[in-house]
């Protein structure tokens, strides 16, 4: 059992700078944003407060960090799920329209009562997600095509065929702008707290979050797609059916990614009425890359990022600072993060003293 504990050991020492990079690119991407403050604004001390803590400062922008957050865990979960089994396959963003669209067409139907109508829209929002991203990986495993080149194609044919369907069947002559016919009232999502804007949405979020973390760390599908993730070889080589995890895994985000759809635009909406992407799968992209891969951490990571956002609303009230300040924060953090490189040395060091210190603890215990 000894023999285990230097690989435990560095493995643990992983995790922890994992955590520090996570933290220093936080810190670092705030610094840069004070500096930029400093350079445009007229009160920065009072605006830096306001990005910090403008979100705390009443209930409703509370709600508004709840409410960007919910699409945020689909998406990015779903994007943990297919980057596991090392397939990057971006489609979330066209499985994220293609749900809401698909769901529209469900929910404008009159007379289904409310305990079938939900479900039904929830049922084809997954299954033109399952669609939109289980194409990438079907053509993957069937032809060795590039899944990313396939998935950033899928994304605008899910975008002109779902546009296509909103402004001629589905269409409301009588809305006076492009817009779906207005949803049935049984399909539309119920609000958690009276008027509080917050709907069930948010428990369908956190299921979502549930399934990833279990799929990928509880069950033998997870496994496979883990194991073909880090070396697809050796998972031909053990028996597992790489193809049929390939397009499984894939399928399975795209279903959570339409859900996200289905749940974004019935929970918000009277009906459909976005013009083009709503850049919900973009986000679970760069999600995915700060948790890591590991949908456990999703709500931590897409909580930060509606608090960010919701602090550059905030501060569009109350200064003259321009909303690209937190685009700026956020490409930092990714960066940072994303840079294998970043407290590597450190990172290397620490992992050789603590192995050096095992084998010899090991050495005077025999």
């Amino acid at each position: 059992m000894r023999k285990l504990e230097p690989m435990n050991k560095s493995q643990q020492i992983e995790r922890r700078f994992s955590v520090l990079r996570t933290v220093l690119a936080i810190v670092i991407s705030m610094a840069i944003a004070f500096i930029l403050i400093v350079t445009v604004s007229d009160n920065p001390g009072k605006d830096f407060m306001t990005l910090l803590t403008g979100p705390l400062r009443n209930t409703s922008n509370l709600t508004a960090i709840i409410s960007k957050m919910i699409p945020l865990l689909f998406t990015g979960t779903a994007i943990c799920l297919v980057n596991s089994a090392g397939q990057i396959n971006i489609a979330a963003e066209g499985a994220f329209f293609g749900g809401a669209v698909a769901a529209t067409a469900v929910a404008i139907i009159p007379g289904i009562p409310s305990m079938i109508h939900i479900p039904l829209c929830i049922l084809a929002g997954a299954l033109a997600g399952s669609i939109v991203m289980g194409i990438p990986g079907i053509l993957h495993v069937r032809y060795n095509a590039v899944t990313i080149v396939v998935a950033l194609m899928i994304n605008y044919v899910a975008l002109y065929l779902g546009m296509y369907v909103i402004l001629n069947p589905l269409r409301d002559p009588a809305a006076g702008f492009e817009a779906s016919y207005q949803f049935a009232q049984s399909a539309r999502l119920p609000y958690l707290f009276g008027n509080s804007r917050l709907h069930i949405g948010l428990l369908f979020g956190i299921a979502a979050v549930v399934i990833g973390y279990v799929v990928l760390y509880h069950t033998g599908f997870g496994l496979s797609a883990r194991t073909v993730g880090k070396n697809q070889k050796f998972g031909t080589y053990s028996g597992m059916p790489v193809g049929k995890t390939i397009v499984g895994i894939s399928v399975l985000a795209g279903a959570l990614a339409g859900v996200g759809g289905t749940v974004e635009t019935l929970g918000n909406y009277q009906r459909f009425m976005y013009g083009g992407f709503t850049n919900h799968g973009w986000d679970g992209v760069m999600l995915a890359v700060l948790c890591h891969n590991k949908p456990h951490y999703m709500p931590l990571a897409a909580l930060f990022l509606a608090y960010i956002r919701t602090s550059a609303d905030a501060l569009n009230f109350t200064s003259n600072i321009p909303p690209e300040i937190i685009n700026v924060i956020q490409a930092v953090i990714i960066i940072l993060v994303a840079a294998e490189r970043f407290l590597a040395g450190w990172e290397h060091k620490a992992i050789v003293g603590s192995t050096k210190r095992a084998m010899k603890a090991e050495g005077s215990a025999e």
